[in-house]
């Protein structure tokens, strides 16, 4: 039992840091409703749920391949986070739109989130970190690893999904406000993606 709540701890911590998946959340939230927002925080959830997997099965190995190609896969994630980037800065914000004219499924936000986590090469590093301090996994524990990833991304979806909540429950914005957050939210994803794409771009030439 104590080995399931570590492994959700890992998950909420794994949701808190600042980074293009909160922009992400925060916009779709309040640009495109609850259900939208929610789906964000289950893509980057399940995608870390993935990494705890891998990093559970597998940890050296997943090190060794994360450092001996960790130029490309940078440079490949910022890429991806950039066309986001873009794509929320082009988008028309409106509220209040029925369901069916929403011009954003929630599972387009789902497999955005699911990339963009994927592809964030910083996403597993964290991931490997916090399962190595807060001793998640190993032999003779008696949970296996079949439970415990799972459970990391239970606690990052729980994480988000009460994010959600929150912004829904207590930010009510006007339609030229959620335009202003729109165009800055993809702002920010965009300068987090040049940041990735030139530490890329570094290293490979390094």
């Amino acid at each position: 039992m104590i080995e399931i709540l570590k492994a959700l701890l890992v998950g909420v911590i794994a949701g808190i840091p600042v980074g293009p998946i909160l922009v992400m959340v925060a916009q779709r939230t309040l640009c495109h409703g609850r259900k939208a927002g929610a789906m964000v925080g289950l893509g980057a959830a399940t995608g870390d749920m993935l990494y705890a997997a891998v990093g559970l099965l597998t940890i050296s190995l997943v090190q060794h391949f994360v450092e001996e190609h960790r130029g490309l896969i940078m440079l490949a994630g910022g890429v991806l986070i950039a066309l986001i980037g873009i794509g929320m800065l082009r988008r028309e914000v409106s509220v209040a739109l029925p369901p069916d004219r929403r011009d954003l499924s929630p599972w387009t936000c789902y497999l955005q989130a699911l990339g963009s986590t994927l592809s964030n090469p910083a996403a597993l590093a964290l991931i490997l970190t916090l399962l190595g301090v807060l001793g998640v996994g190993g032999e003779g524990l008696g949970v296996p690893d079949v439970v415990l990833a799972p459970a990391v991304g239970a606690g990052e979806a729980l994480y988000w999904l009460a994010v959600v909540y929150l912004l829904r429950r207590y930010l009510h914005l006007e339609v030229h406000r959620l335009k202003v957050l729109s165009r800055i939210a993809g702002a920010l994803v965009c300068v987090f993606a040049v940041v990735l794409i030139v530490r890329g771009t570094l290293l490979i030439i390094g």
